[in-house]
């Protein structure tokens, strides 16, 4: 699997994280400790030149809290779980925003909470970057690695995710990116010209206690297909939609804001979660956005990484329609893993 150092300008590469680098310390620019709706001991990434800021909590798992411009935040957090953290041996929760989990959904594997709200060690070597390292997993036999990068000149975020298999025997597993964000806004990509479902996207079913998707004739008030983009307006009842999108990227705009992610696509892999290379789910509550990866093969001790990028663009006035969204995707840039 290809490695990636470097995913946003250059003097933003990432390091690998070594065991002599988790101690707990911040002493570089553009990281600074503090709290969050609760919960003590964040970090904050932020620069006085960039409107964007990022919230991070090691000990939930290593999760963006916050992400948004102004002091808004794009992402969704629940309200209930404010302040809490998981001790080994409780009941799982969710306190929202940004977690990667280990798919694919469909698969219906153990729950992994260590992964998913454990505590992560920390280092912050560089400025305005931090890797993490979370604890080995049984549950699933992975144990994670999380590189972020910051972008002082403009507020974007680099992401490394990394897995190794913690296991004695071969493991087959993928990414699956959980990321809540406020609900009701229009969530867009483009769909694949070559895609297998045949209007370019599928949805979300449960037949006897499992998930299938739906890609011949998919049926969603919610959703429109404009010129080659699906637009999506999410709220109201429960809704999981999936494409093969071979864009590199999803966008949703909530608000006067757009968040777009790009990610890379691997033509011919495999995609666990019914081919899926992106899904978005959405309710009354939240709109999460779910970019996928490729199913790996490990062996014992091996790891697979998979990298991404937010950006965060101001608009002049809030999307209220199928269109006005639409018209936004043609704004998007290109990715830059291409």
């Amino acid at each position: 699997m290809k490695r990636f150092s470097i995913f946003l300008p250059a003097f933003l590469a990432l390091a690998l994280v070594t065991p002599s680098a988790l101690a707990q310390k911040v002493d570089v620019r553009g990281v600074s400790r503090g709290t969050f709706q609760g919960w003590s001991d964040v970090l904050i990434m932020e620069s006085k030149d960039a409107a964007a800021k990022a919230v991070l909590a090691p000990n939930l798992g290593g999760r963006i809290l916050s992400y948004g411009l102004h002091n808004e935040n794009i992402l969704w957090t629940n309200p209930n779980a404010a302040g809490q953290l998981y001790k080994p041996g409780d009941a799982p929760f969710d306190p929202g925003g940004f977690v990667c989990a280990i798919g694919p959904e469909v698969a219906s594997l153990p729950d992994h909470p260590l992964t998913l709200l454990g505590e992560y060690s920390w280092s912050t070597k560089k400025k305005a970057f931090i890797a993490l390292k979370g604890p080995e997993d049984k549950a699933i036999g992975v144990e994670m690695e999380k590189e972020i990068a910051y972008d002082p000149a403009t507020g974007e975020l680099g992401f490394v995710h990394r897995i190794k298999n913690i296991l004695d025997r071969d493991l087959a597993s993928c990414f699956w990116h959980r990321i809540a964000c406020q609900p009701g806004g229009f969530a867009f990509f483009p769909v694949n010209k070559k895609s297998r479902f045949t209007p370019g996207w599928a949805i979300r079913q449960t037949e006897n206690g499992k998930i299938t998707y739906d890609g011949t004739k998919p049926e969603s008030a919610a959703v429109q297909v404009l010129n080659g983009v699906l637009v999506a307006r999410t709220g109201g009842s429960a809704t999981k939609i999936g494409a093969d999108s071979d864009a590199q990227w999803l966008a949703y705009a909530h608000g006067r804001t757009l968040f777009i992610i790009h990610f890379p696509y691997y033509s011919g892999a495999v995609y666990s979660e019914a081919g899926n290379s992106v899904a978005v789910a959405w309710d009354e509550t939240k709109t999460e956005l779910q970019p996928m990866g490729a199913e790996a093969r490990l062996r014992p001790r091996k790891s697979y990484e998979f990298p991404m990028k937010w950006s965060l663009v101001e608009l002049p006035a809030e999307v209220t329609t199928h269109e006005q969204a639409r018209a936004l995707a043609d704004k998007v840039p290109s990715s830059p893993f291409l």
